[in-house]
């Protein structure tokens, strides 16, 4: 009697907790019944009343143009019988037929992607995998630095792998991408009897049939999923798992599991961290960077790009009318300074460069927009990139190793989000998204108070 009655007064207090996962239920219900690719919002916010994913479905995300993570929110109950799939993609392996330069994995909604393969002939090496842990060999790590907050906030998914260089007449392994990053919140509860899934994908493997030996690109490291409730329950999985080929292992990301009664049964890699509180899930709680400059090719001969662009040699994009040259090409670029020139580089599948100016920039700080007329070779498939540098004038933005930063750079691949690079006055080159959440946030403001001042 007496342990029963201790069991009462104990459960009663948990059960009188409440929380509000922020979810306007503007979204509905959530219940598809066959697997589906959901597009991401441009907020990756998702603003459910309940999501039930049954048994046998699966539910992944095409990212946006940003690459946010996912957040789904619920006022009611989220129940995964199913599965709920941000994982990277996998690289390609080597090949003597294949693209010229096999790009790496994508990485999964607010994963990074992996790096790209050497090309044949070695005209091209390879590349280090994106994100914050990047690698040659794998993804060193999943997205985290030392001093990220342990309560996953901001969000952020895993490192792409890098490549390996190609040969004479093969091309290298590409990278694995990274594991994205979800965050699931309901006012009610979450049931997890099926899976959610942030693996990072596999690199690209070569194994030689003369000496038998293993060659491999490195593995996307896992991502990161976060889930918050008033009670989590299940015995399904929750995975964030790196990649292991021919013996080398990309790391895991993280689990986190918040609710004021954990009762998973479930398993989880690596293991779960468990608060029994409840910390802010809305993007506009989360704090992550804001208006960091962004730049994108927005069309290529007035033809818009597609929902999904490779930007690889291996199927084009955009196709080019024959006799028409120069192309226009249309770029557009947020919190940026205007009159900024873009660089844009014409990479032939033959390995080839050319370069051609943009016009000056026009419109405003916030958003701007240039063209650049570029002389695409008649036949061949081509890759385009472009970038640009700005330099500072606020006096808030970060110093890096006791080095002021003087310059920001900016780039877009086709097909690829953008990136963003502090360069100091020495001429080091940090990326943005391998610094702390701290300093980003800093730099974050710095723009912030150079869009004041013009």
């Amino acid at each position: 009697m007496v342990s029963v009655l201790l069991a009462i007064l104990w459960a009663w207090p948990v059960s009188a907790q409440t929380f509000s996962s922020g979810s306007t239920g503007a979204d509905g219900v959530f219940a598809p019944t066959a697997s589906t690719t959901v597009p991401l919002p441009p907020s990756g916010v998702f603003n459910f009343t309940t999501v039930t994913i049954p048994a046998g479905v699966t539910v992944t995300f095409a990212r946006n143009v940003a690459n946010t993570p996912v957040t789904m929110l619920a006022t009611g109950d989220v129940t995964v019988a199913g599965t709920i799939d941000v994982s990277g993609s996998n690289g390609l392996n080597a090949s003597s037929s294949g693209p010229f330069q096999p790009t790496g994995g994508a990485g999964g909604p607010g994963g990074f992607a992996g790096g790209q393969a050497g090309a044949r002939n070695a005209v091209l090496p390879a590349t280090g995998g994106q994100g914050p842990g990047g690698g040659g060999l794998s993804g060193l790590s999943n997205g985290f630095s030392a001093t990220a907050s342990a309560n996953l906030l901001p969000l952020i998914g895993g490192s792409g792998g890098g490549g390996t260089n190609g040969s004479g007449g093969s091309t290298g392994n590409s990278g694995g991408g990274g594991g994205g990053a979800i965050v699931i919140a309901s006012s009610t509860k979450i049931v997890v009897n099926g899976a959610v899934l942030a693996d990072g994908g596999s690199g690209g493997v070569l194994i030689t049939t003369f000496l038998g030996d293993c060659v491999a690109a490195g593995g996307g490291s896992g991502g990161t999923i976060r889930l918050v409730a008033p009670q989590i329950g299940g015995t399904g999985s929750l995975s964030a798992s790196g990649q292991s080929r021919c013996g080398v292992s990309s790391p895991p990301g993280r689990v986190r599991l918040e609710a004021f009664n954990v009762a998973f049964a479930g398993g989880t890699t690596p293991s779960a961290a468990v608060s029994l509180s409840t910390g802010p899930v809305t993007a506009t709680s989360n704090p992550g960077l804001i208006k960091l400059p962004s730049l994108m090719i927005t069309a290529i001969g007035g033809v818009a790009p597609p929902a999904a662009p490779t930007g690889t040699f291996a199927t084009p994009d955009v196709v080019v009318p024959a006799g028409v040259s120069p192309v226009t090409v249309t770029l557009a670029a947020t919190n940026t300074p205007v009159g900024s020139v873009f660089t844009v580089r014409l990479i032939t599948q033959s390995g080839t460069f050319s370069t051609i100016n943009s016009t000056a920039s026009t419109g405003t700080f916030a958003s701007s927009t240039a063209t650049a007329s570029v002389p695409f070779p008649t036949g061949p498939i081509s890759l385009i990139n472009v970038f640009s540098s700005f330099t500072l004038t606020a006096s808030l933005f970060p110093q890096i190793d006791g080095e002021p930063v003087e310059r920001v750079m900016v780039a877009a691949t086709y097909g690829e989000p953008s990136t963003v690079t502090l360069i100091t006055k020495s001429g080091k080159e940090v990326r943005v998204d391998t610094l702390t959440a701290e300093v980003q946030l800093a730099f974050a403001k710095g723009l912030e108070a150079m869009q004041r001042e013009r």
